[in-house]
């Protein structure tokens, strides 16, 4: 299926992609090399399944972060050594070199597993093969690739409507926003939502034997999204007044004076938020939503995902206009909106189907303390007026250590915000002892169960 995909995209590139200048030619190989690395990456997939099939996520967590590594030092260095006119190019072999580095890397992670070569094999004959067919397997494969489809246009849907309704300059301010701002979501939450829906689609199948996992499925998902919305409340209410500053230091003054990149990463903080709760909600759904219902329950999210699809575009239609990049942001936290309010009630539903005996309503079990969420509050408007009094004194756009005075009322600036995050993490260690312990009590059944898999791997090497 990589094979068909990526050659028919390379086909149709070659057949549309003009070369008849310099800048043409930069596209037209740029377009090749992603088509090269996305069949390699593709053909990485059997060792992306085995180690999924294992519920092993840090071998897949350590190779992206290699290859990202790779991908970094490649795009400098193609920047630097290739000619001028060739920058896009630059970036086909970035991406040419992040593919094979993260291929490469977890096939040998796999091979050096004694149970890679057991892990299944191909049917010796083709008649063993069409009867290893399984109808239902096949459609529900079906069902959840045009899930995915549909969850690829609406995670592209920004960059459509920048492509139609933005100049080059919104759109570079916005792949700057992207890019910073997706780093929460590339390191943190995305490795954090995979083994989240491992753990719960382990412990879903074992519900049935068990009224024990019930609760400790139930537990657990309370748990994980409750840190997610803690993780996005710190993004929204903190992040938000400091990143002029970030920008200052990872991006250099270029775009660290720039005040519009400087909200649009803003706007990006608060948009991480809505992505955590999504992420992670809807990876239950992914999760427990299998089985005999999986096609119902992936038709349901399709209809879901078209109405957001359409609230999108409705959004964007109305905002973009007036606030530009800011607008697409907010759109994007709308369409997130949507999709995290289905996943919270297909989980209610789901619990209170699976628990006859009753449990306390799902949304006050997620939700943090009341007293927490004052004191973000609290938080946002004392992070506000602080930034406010940098702005008064033209010191909100600047990374001047060498001025005393810039040096002392930035110091002030980010005193106030550790101040406060230390005060509220005093406050959850008081009033969420619950929470707490449960995180505690997930992160050492997680290091038993790691010890028991390298006694078990380890044990018949002494054999």
């Amino acid at each position: 299926m990589v094979t068909l995909v990526s050659g028919s995209t390379l086909i149709c590139h070659l057949i549309f992609a003009t070369s008849d200048n310099e800048v043409n030619t930069d596209y037209r190989i740029a377009g090749i090399l992603y088509c090269f690395a996305s069949w390699i990456e593709g053909c990485g997939e059997p060792a992306v399944l085995f180690f999924l099939r294992k519920l092993e996520v840090p071998p897949r967590v350590a190779a992206e972060g290699i290859a990202t590594v790779v991908k970094t030092m490649a795009t400098a260095m193609g920047i630097r050594l290739l000619p001028a006119s060739w920058t896009v190019t630059a970036f086909g072999l970035a991406q040419f070199a992040y593919a094979i580095t993260y291929t490469f890397y977890l096939y040998g992670r796999a091979w050096s597993r004694p149970d890679w070569k057991d892990s299944g094999s191909p049917p010796s004959s083709l008649s063993i093969f069409w009867k290893s067919f399984d109808g239902n397997t096949c459609y529900t494969t079906l069902v959840y690739t045009i899930q995915g489809f549909f969850k690829h246009m609406l995670t592209e849907a920004d960059k459509i409507v920048l492509t139609t309704m933005a100049d080059s300059y919104d759109q570079g301010v916005y792949a700057m926003g992207a890019s910073y701002g997706g780093m929460a979501a590339r390191i943190l939450l995305q490795p954090l939502e995979e083994n989240a829906r491992l753990l719960w689609s382990r412990l879903a199948s074992n519900s049935d034997k068990s009224k024990q996992h019930q609760h400790d499925l139930l537990q657990s998902y309370t748990t994980l999204v409750k840190l997610v919305l803690y993780v996005g409340l710190v993004f929204s209410c903190f992040g938000v007044h400091y990143t002029s500053l970030l920008l200052n230091i990872l991006a250099g003054r270029t775009w660290g004076s720039n005040n519009e990149a400087s909200n649009v990463l803003a706007a990006f903080c608060v948009y991480t938020a809505f992505l955590a709760l999504n992420g992670m909600t809807e990876a239950f759904v992914y999760a427990v939503g299998g089985g005999d219902a999986a096609g119902k329950e992936m038709t349901k999210l399709g209809l879901v995902h078209t109405v957001t699809g359409l609230a999108f575009a409705f959004t964007t239609s109305i905002l973009v206009g007036p606030y530009g990049t800011l607008g697409i942001v907010a759109a994007n936290c709308v369409a997130m909106f949507i999709r995290s309010l289905y996943s919270v009630h297909f989980a209610a539903r789901y619990f209170s189907t699976a628990l006859k005996d009753g449990h306390p309503p799902l949304l006050s079990e997620i939700c943090p303390h009341p007293v927490v969420l004052t004191a973000f509050s609290a938080a946002w408007l004392a992070t506000r007026l602080s930034l406010q009094n940098l702005i008064v004194k033209g010191f909100h756009l600047q990374l001047n250590i060498r001025n005393s005075d810039w040096l002392l009322q930035t110091g002030k600036h980010i005193t106030v915000g550790i101040a406060f995050l230390i005060g509220i993490s005093v406050l959850v260690g008081i009033l969420e002892r619950r929470f707490i312990q449960s995180l505690k009590d997930m992160v050492q059944s997680r290091e038993i169960r790691r010890d028991s898999k390298s006694q078990q791997q380890a044990r018949p090497k002494q054999d």
